[in-house]
């Protein structure tokens, strides 16, 4: 057999080893040709997997621009990839040289994302605080945030729903203000540390099966609208010192490891602590408590104190109420308001 000598070409890499294997073995080309397609196919799969991954992906840039564009946000099971920073909007009000608002003029919903960086609604440049005021509703529906959630000063207009969020690190939400009728948290989980504190909630907000590794505080918040936090589950401390109910606060069958602090408050509604189980103690001193008051069913394994305290509503329940000893039940100066003889105002 007679072979044409050609100066080979210089190859490197795979391709340099193929050409080489397939001149010294011509008949055995048809099976390399087998392996090296399967060898692309394979790569091929590779690749779709990797596509399919990253497509799964949205940078928080695009959703900048999109609000910049005036489109509403719609983003379902999607992963954000890095910081998004609301506070970069453009659409920016003045205040004064040192305050200004941005202005979210769209509606803005998650559904089932991930957030891997933070989530931020302020900042501070030279001097100046940019705050965030989103004008319709605002949705974190089932969403995960691997990072500090920091939604502090923001004001929304529409209805709020952070409804099965998991905080992985600080979720913060000091001082704002939600204009809507119906807020929703239920169900939510933070691992870390959840802040509410002076705050302005206009609607009912609901806390429902909510659970909480950390510290919870809602120090000098007031809720205008019925409050509930029913079956919420707390392991560190949950601070409602100087909080304002306007309305009802639901507590029933919660469970709190830690302490549980309310002195100094008021509630104008139904007062609803009972079936609850307090691990430590329970500090409600100082405090108003206008509507009727239910501890029945409920048990303390510390202090509950309700030193101070003036129910002007009747006597709270206390049937079935448990508690170690009558050392830990606190009741000095509390006052219950009797309205007896209550004659018509006339005018002079």
């Amino acid at each position: 057999m007679t072979y044409l000598f050609r100066q080979p070409q210089i190859y490197s890499g795979f391709w340099h080893h193929f050409y080489y294997f397939a001149q010294a073995n011509i008949y055995e080309m048809k099976n390399v040709l087998i392996i090296l397609m399967i060898i692309l196919l394979s790569g091929s799969s590779c690749n779709a997997t990797s596509d399919e991954k990253v497509n799964n992906g949205i940078s928080a840039g695009k959703i900048i621009s999109d609000i910049n564009k005036g489109k509403a946000i719609l983003v379902k099971g999607k992963i954000i990839t890095d910081d998004l920073d609301f506070s970069q909007v453009k659409n920016i009000q003045v205040f004064s040289s040192s305050n200004q608002m941005v202005v979210i003029d769209v509606p803005v919903t998650f559904l089932d994302c991930i957030f891997m960086g933070k989530v931020l609604t302020n900042s501070m440049v030279e001097n100046t605080s940019k705050n965030t005021g989103f004008r319709h509703s605002l949705t974190f529906e089932a969403c995960d945030f691997r990072q500090e959630a920091d939604f502090d000063n923001i004001t929304v207009e529409g209805n709020v729903n952070f409804t099965g969020a998991i905080f992985r690190e600080r979720a913060k939400f000091n001082n704002v203000t939600f204009k809507g009728r119906n807020n929703y948290f239920t169900a939510f989980t933070s691992e870390k540390y959840f802040s509410m504190q002076e705050a302005s909630v206009r609607g009912a907000i609901d806390f429902f099966k909510g659970k909480v590794k950390g510290k919870i505080s809602f120090q000098s918040t007031e809720f205008m609208g019925i409050t509930r936090f029913s079956d919420l589950d707390c392991d560190g401390v949950s601070d409602f010192s100087l909080v304002r109910f306007r309305d009802d606060a639901l507590f029933t069958y919660s469970n709190f490891t830690g302490d549980f602090r309310m002195a100094n408050s008021s509630v104008q509604g139904r007062f609803d602590l009972n079936s609850v189980e307090f691990q430590a103690n329970a500090f409600l001193s100082d405090s108003k408590f206008f509507g009727p008051v239910n501890f029945s069913k409920t048990s303390v394994k510390g202090k509950f104190d309700l030193s101070h305290s003036i129910f002007y509503a009747n006597s709270p329940d206390f049937s079935e109420f448990v508690f170690l000893s009558p050392e830990n039940l606190i009741i000095s100066d509390a006052k219950i308001v009797h309205y007896e003889n209550l004659l018509p105002l006339k005018n002079n």
